[in-house]
């Protein structure tokens, strides 16, 4: 199985790589699906199985459009606080449109 990127996903939306426990995914997906144009959560991979008395780690990608950076890094440092075992693991910043596209506005995202 090849890994996914953001490129092949949603070229035009960015990509953090996020270790959380197992039991925590559905929650970080409702929340993020929950507000409007934030992005959406995908489950890559189980990174470290369940454990007597624990839970399993797994790898998921949040998507987000450039322009909700900020807004997605904010979510996530308030979720830490509140107990949530998170931690960003990458990010694959938003690709500029190509020429040739089919959108009439084009953006330039600054790293």
């Amino acid at each position: 199985m090849t890994e996914r990127t953001a490129e092949s996903i949603a070229p035009d939306m960015g990509r953090l790589l996020i270790e959380l426990p197992g039991e925590e995914i559905v929650l970080l997906s409702w929340i993020v699906s929950e507000y409007d144009g934030l992005g959406f959560v995908t489950s890559e991979r189980v990174l470290a199985p369940k454990e007597r008395g624990g839970g399993s780690r797994w790898l998921v990608s949040l998507y987000y459009p450039g322009e909700r950076r900020q807004d997605v890094l904010e979510l996530l440092t308030n979720l830490g606080k509140e107990g949530i075992g998170l931690s960003v693991l990458g990010e694959e910043p938003p690709r500029p449109q190509r020429s040739g596209s089919n959108r009439e506005e084009t953006h330039d995202y600054e790293h």
